[in-house]
């Protein structure tokens, strides 16, 4: 073990540190582009969990009317689980069709900036829509009696 070790600083001292400065040229050329593949993977995981949060806030409203809630506290649960307004969140309650309708649109900001060192312009927004039929008992149809 110590010829070897002895032979290894034989060589370094020959080589005059020309390895360790080759390490550090390859570490230096190769550090931006794993930065790059780091940010954009957290960039993406960051925009699908943005996504998931809007797409179950969305379900979740139309959900609470459905199921006998109001108007109100749909949009109550959807800016309670988005933490937000509700900007962009339309809530319909069809009666004659029995049904109720949620649509979302939010405009994406990019955390981190990484949309305006790509080029700019990449606005994207967060869509969901959910349907559901109001759970109620219904005799008939609307309006009439069987």
């Amino acid at each position: 073990m110590r010829q070897i070790l002895k032979r290894l600083q034989q060589e370094e001292r020959a080589s005059g540190g020309k390895r360790r400065a080759q390490a550090y040229t390859e570490f230096v050329v190769v550090l931006p582009g794993v930065l790059l593949v780091l940010l954009l993977a957290w960039e993406f995981s960051y925009f699908w969990w943005s996504r998931m949060v809007v797409s179950t806030a969305t379900f979740e409203a139309a959900r609470t009317v459905a199921t006998g809630g109001t108007a109100a506290e749909g949009a109550g649960v959807y800016g309670s689980l988005t933490g937000g307004s509700g900007e962009g969140f339309a809530l319909t309650v069809q009666p004659g069709r029995r049904s109720v309708y949620a649509e979302t649109n939010v405009p994406w900001h990019w955390p981190s900036g990484l949309g305006a060192l790509m080029g700019g312009g990449m606005n994207l927004d967060l869509k969901a829509s959910a349907f559901f039929r109001l759970e109620q008992f219904w005799p008939g149809p609307p309006g009439a009696f069987e």
